[in-house]
């Protein structure tokens, strides 16, 4: 149980540096688009558009976190010796409890949506 706790209190310092690691002017867009439902998060812990007609800046800005992401996931994946799909997966639960603007939308595993 300590080691777990460890673990998760390692990844949530890494969530707000991840966050942190997001120019100021990137971070309010990516929570105005979460906000007004342009972009998602996802169950495996990376963002998705939700429809295609997305403006250009929101398809980069998903690219470009997600890209971020995954880097972080894996690399506390490598660290904790654990795959990589468990790591997004918890931080996927931390940004839904954390880290969401209201509004947003959550796709499940299932395909559905839910909104904060």
């Amino acid at each position: 149980m300590q080691y777990m706790m460890k673990s998760l209190a390692g990844l949530l310092i890494a969530l707000s540096l991840m966050f942190g690691g997001i120019a100021s002017a990137q971070a309010d867009a990516l929570d105005t688009y979460r906000s007004n439902g342009t972009i998602a998060e996802r169950y495996d812990g990376y963002l998705e558009l939700r429809g295609s007609g997305a403006p250009a800046d929101a398809k980069s800005l998903v690219s470009s976190v997600n890209s971020k992401r995954k880097a972080l996931y894996e690399k506390r994946a490598r660290e904790q010796n654990v795959p990589v799909s468990a790591v997004g997966a918890l931080f996927a639960g931390k940004i839904a409890e954390q880290g969401a603007p209201s509004g947003t939308y959550f796709r499940m595993q299932d395909g559905s949506y839910k909104r904060n």
